[in-house]
């Protein structure tokens, strides 16, 4: 079962809703007036990462504002120091940051398949 496990929490957002569905880890991206939607895209902004899955139209718990994080809920090969972007799929990824991309996060340590990082957004 995955799961985001707050270390050190930053601010956790639970206004608006989801457009389509999120899970957990997802970053999300605005999409309208308090609507979110899963962002698969590292040219755009992400707003933050949702708390646990939620379906399209419910009210999601998103943490942002910074904070350090853990969770097993991320793509690729990541070492500790890396800057992590958002992957084609709504998850943490390292590798190159182009121009145009978004830093979310930065990578503290990975660990048996662990991801510890401090929440950039």
């Amino acid at each position: 079962m995955s799961f985001i496990n707050p270390c050190h929490r930053g601010l956790a957002y639970g206004d608006g809703y989801m457009q389509g569905d999120g899970q957990l880890g997802h970053l999300v991206s605005l999409s309208g007036n308090d609507l979110f939607s899963v962002n698969t895209d590292p040219e755009v902004r992400s707003f933050g990462i949702l708390i646990k899955d939620y379906a399209g139209g419910e009210m999601p718990g998103i943490y942002c504002n910074g904070g350090v994080y853990e969770t097993d809920v991320f793509e690729g090969t990541i070492n500790p120091g890396d800057d992590l972007k958002v992957s084609a799929t709504g998850k943490l990824t390292g590798g190159n940051i182009g121009n145009d991309e978004y830093v979310i996060a930065q990578a503290i340590s990975v660990q048996s398949g662990v991801l510890k990082f401090k929440l950039l957004i």
